[in-house]
């Protein structure tokens, strides 16, 4: 991986050092983390792709998965266990996302 000079987020202002890694060349935090997992304020921007990454969105897609899969769990479950309710949907989905939004670190 190759390092190069230290500079600031346009966004956070947060010291960041630019590394050269086999996706491409990204911001990291002094630490070593990705900037971009840690920016206090997070622009929108793009994607290899060129698609707008909106962390917004993102988050929207999270909560919906996370409530999809809970319904479909609670669903399941009540075939065999009387005690489920609709209302476990929700605690079980805020589970899930706080699971989720905790990431690999």
């Amino acid at each position: 991986m190759t390092t190069t000079g230290g500079s600031i987020c346009r966004s956070c202002n947060a010291p960041i050092v630019w590394q050269d890694t086999e996706a491409g060349r990204r911001p990291f935090n002094p630490d070593g983390r990705l900037h971009f997992t840690t920016c206090t304020e997070p622009r929108q921007r793009k994607a290899s792709n060129g698609a707008v990454v909106n962390p917004a969105k993102h988050r929207a897609i999270a909560r919906m998965s996370a409530l999809r899969s809970a319904a479909i769990y609670c669903g399941h479950r009540s075939a065999v266990d009387e005690s489920v309710k609709s209302e476990h949907i929700f605690v079980l989905a805020e589970r899930m996302l706080a699971w989720l939004e905790k990431g690999d670190g």
